[in-house]
């Protein structure tokens, strides 16, 4: 072993001694790919700048050249650089075949190919003495008036989708020339279902259908492909199922002005994350956002008057909500099944939380009822398994049948003296309560197997002087060993 370790040392020295090289050539590479990354970035930006200049009708108001390209001013004194594509170098010739011994020539060397353009997003500009033409590599044309030149009305829209575009000039183009100018937008009264199950993408241009003031039932029914559309700030209603199953959608405004919405405008708009209600609407009908699975911002103002049946059923990722206090009604259903839901706050003025209102929200931990709520109708909390804490307002006069079934993290509640009729199976399946307390002397009605199936040795607190009549009261007392006298 000692007489290998020389050998071996002598041997790592001349490995490492080998294995050593210049790494310039990597790191100039390297460098080169940065240079061109960040070229490329900067000319993603420029295109997108000029869209943008376009669909907001801006004009260009100078341009300077030099060897290196174009920098270009717009009216809103944004700007952007293009640059001249750089050829590539010429490929090198093939060096001559060197003579075999005794045997043929070789054969000279081929011609090396030309390197081709330089890659560039823009393919070519043209300059006129009106616009300045704008042909990208994907193929889009984009025409920008010069300062001065700009003929708004006849000017052409310049489409994103090229679906939508088609429908809107097989509808809509009276001059025959294949294209929807501004004009020709402003003058559709009315879109029908013109789009209705067709696979557009994208409806920004929408905006400029500027004579539009209503979107019609089914308008754009089943357009599952869409995304996002701008709607014109003309519109005063949207009707019956308009954007129904539009799965897509992810971006829609609502324009001020808009006064009325129709039933199931957007149900199963399963995309939608977002909504803002305009002040000026004052109903939310049934169904609107039924299924809307992935909303979970929703903005409501002062003004709106009711909340409809099912209006959010099933929007699983809604977590909060304000409802305004102008709201009077809220529906049956109305937040069924918004199993996402932790927090809402309720108008000061509502009387009543009706029928299966909260049903199935099993994240909902509590809730404040305004102190003018008289009636819990029936369902109306039932399977919120989150519910810990609740204070019933000491106006309440019903508690509706199974209004609090498998509420199983309930472990208190107190009946207000107010109340006169406690329903079947309200608390029936409430596994962790405890604690009932009952101050009113009169037993309040009680319909069947109201609590059911409560938490070991749950007892039931009544005004001292009143055990006997609740003990001996018509379905109280199949509850008789629990009840117990306290002063209340």
């Amino acid at each position: 072993m000692k007489k290998l370790f020389p050998f071996i040392a002598t041997l790592l020295i001349v490995l490492s001694v080998g294995c050593s090289y210049d790494d310039s050539d990597l790191t100039n590479r390297m460098d080169k790919l940065e240079e061109e990354q960040k070229q490329l970035e900067e000319a993603l930006a420029d295109v997108q700048t000029l869209l943008e200049a376009y669909a907001n009708r801006l004009t260009i108001t100078s341009i300077e050249e030099s060897a290196e390209g174009y920098t270009i001013h717009f009216s809103d004194n944004s700007s952007i650089s293009i640059r001249h594509g750089k050829n590539g170098e010429n490929g090198k010739n093939g060096e001559d075949g060197k003579d075999g011994e005794n045997g043929k020539n070789g054969e000279d060397g081929k011609d090396g190919k030309d390197g081709k353009d330089g890659e560039t997003l823009i393919e070519s500009i043209t300059i006129g003495t009106e616009d300045v033409t704008f042909v990208l590599t994907s193929g889009q044309t984009v025409i920008i008036p010069l300062e001065g030149y700009y003929d708004q009305q006849n000017a052409p829209i310049n489409f994103l989708d090229n679906d939508t575009k088609v429908l809107c000039v097989l509808a809509w183009d009276t001059n025959g020339d294949q294209q929807l100018s501004y004009k020709e937008a402003a003058a559709v009264s009315d879109i029908g279902t013109t789009f209705s199950g067709h696979d557009i993408k994208a409806f920004r241009e929408f905006k400029y259908f500027t004579g539009v003031s209503a979107i019609g039932a089914d308008a754009f029914y089943g357009c599952d492909l869409l995304i996002a559309i701008t709607l014109p700030q003309s519109i005063k209603t949207i009707g019956n199922e308009a954007f129904r199953n539009c799965s897509a959608l992810t971006e829609i405004a609502l324009p001020e002005g808009l006064e009325s919405i129709g039933e199931r405008a957007f149900q199963n708009c399963t995309s939608l994350k977002q909504i803002e209600i305009p002040a000026s609407v004052q109903a939310l009908p049934t169904y609107l956002f039924y299924s809307c699975e992935a909303l979970t911002d929703v903005v409501l103002h002062e003004g709106l008057k009711a909340v409809g049946e099912r209006t959010f059923q099933s929007c699983y990722a809604l977590k909060e909500i304000a409802i305004p206090n102008t709201v009077a009604t809220i529906g049956t259903y109305a937040f069924y099944f918004c199993k996402a839901l932790e927090t809402i706050t309720l108008p000061a003025g509502l009387t009543t939380i009706a029928n299966s209102t909260f049903y199935n929200c099993e994240s909902l931990k509590n809730i404040e009822l305004p102190a003018s709520v008289v009636t819990l109708d029936d369902y109306a909390f039932r399977n919120c398994t989150a519910l810990a804490e609740i204070v019933l307002p000491d106006g309440l006069n019903t508690i509706g049948d199974y209004s609090f079934k498998n509420c199983t993290s309930l472990t208190s509640i107190t009946i207000p003296k107010s109340v006169k009729e406690i329903g079947g199976w309200a608390f029936e399946d409430c596994s962790g309560l405890v604690n009932v307390w009952c101050p009113a002397v009169e037993p309040p009605l009680l319909g069947p197997d109201g609590f059911d199936y409560n938490g070991t040795n749950r007892t039931i607190y009544v005004p001292t002087e009143s055990v006997g009549a609740y003990k001996s009261a018509p379905v109280w007392s199949d509850y008789e060993l629990a009840i117990v006298g306290h002063q209340f």
